[in-house]
């Protein structure tokens, strides 16, 4: 920091005297500010800013006062978001003016000097001959923006436009140049692409087919196995009888031979049975599978990229403030 604005902020400082202001509020209201204001005060004191800051919001919020928005504006300039600062010195001057409270509204102006020298700003341009465009700054509406600088806090704002039936613009500025104004054209926005119709409902008394592949493998499985036990009974039922023609002459067999015939008989009927339902489970399995629906999924990864805006805070010991309302 240069030595004159050092000075300039130090003899701010060495002004700041008690300055009483008439009620405006309700009797408990202008309490509950006036107590608000002095805690804010003493956290100043202590270099506790942060702190400070929503004390004099409440404050102010219920009992405005030119002197709240003075401290309020210092403590902004002390954590660094100059742009917010001057703009409360400015709503503290107005304030004072209205007041008719000479001194403050002379600090007032006195902290805007300080500060405009070193207040980075961007300027935003319009494409010519386009339809009015909605701007918005950080978030926050430009109504009626007349097309000057605006003054921005440290790190990085957001610049977003809009109208209807285009497509959205946004861009990003970061506001490190001390003093620099920042020129930002918008571009002709797009014409907005139409929005792709939702995925048509399926038709009306069509049944939803279910997934039958893990049944159909399990019927299958099952109609293959039967298959293989009834070729095993048809297998051996064919080595009994073949057995049996030892013992046997034409239809006349002994005793064993008449055994082994039986056994090849009653082998026989369960091989024909169990090759038979066999066969239809496995008919059945592979139309179940046929007629189950396929389902693919389509599974997409999106990495997105976060920035930190990076802030830095700048030596404002004291740019003015007022230890009474």
């Amino acid at each position: 920091m240069s030595g004159a604005l050092r000075a300039g902020m130090w003899a701010m400082a060495l002004a700041a005297g008690f300055t009483p202001l008439p009620a405006r509020a309700e009797a408990g209201q202008a309490v509950e500010a006036d107590t608000l204001f002095r805690h804010g005060v003493e956290l100043m004191k202590a270099d506790n800013c942060a702190e400070a800051v929503p004390e004099f919001l409440k404050s102010n919020a219920l009992d405005a006062s030119a002197a709240t928005l003075l401290n309020l504006g210092t403590c902004y300039a002390r954590l660094g978001r100059k742009a917010t600062a001057y703009k409360t010195y400015q709503k503290a001057a107005e304030a004072a003016q209205a007041e008719r409270d000479a001194p403050l509204h002379e600090r007032a102006l006195q902290a805007m000097a300080i500060l405009a020298p070193t207040l980075t700003k961007v300027q935003i341009v319009a494409p010519k001959e386009s339809q009015p465009l909605s701007l918005r700054l950080n978030g926050e509406p430009l109504v009626n923006y007349d097309g000057l600088p605006i003054p921005l806090d440290p790190g990085e704002s957001v610049i977003e436009a809009a109208a209807p039936g285009r497509e959205p613009w946004r861009h990003s500025v970061n506001a490190n140049d001390l003093g620099a104004t920042l020129v930002v054209h918008v571009p002709e926005l797009p014409t907005a692409r139409p929005a792709a119709p939702p995925p048509l409902p399926p038709p009306a008394g069509e049944p939803q087919r279910s997934d039958l592949r893990v049944p159909a493998v399990i019927v299958g499985g099952v109609g293959l196995a039967s298959i293989l036990v009834g070729s095993a009974f048809a297998l051996s039922a064919g080595n009994a009888y073949d057995d049996s023609q030892s013992y046997c002459a034409g239809s006349r067999c002994t005793a064993p031979g008449i055994d082994l015939r039986d056994s090849a008989s009653n082998k026989a009927a369960v091989a024909t049975w169990t090759v038979s339902l066999g066969a239809i489970a496995t008919a059945t399995g592979v139309v179940m599978w046929l007629v189950s629906p396929h389902r693919y999924a389509d599974q997409r990864a999106t990495a997105r990229l976060a920035s930190t805006p990076v802030w830095f805070a700048g030596d404002y010991t004291f740019v003015a403030v007022a230890e009474h309302r």
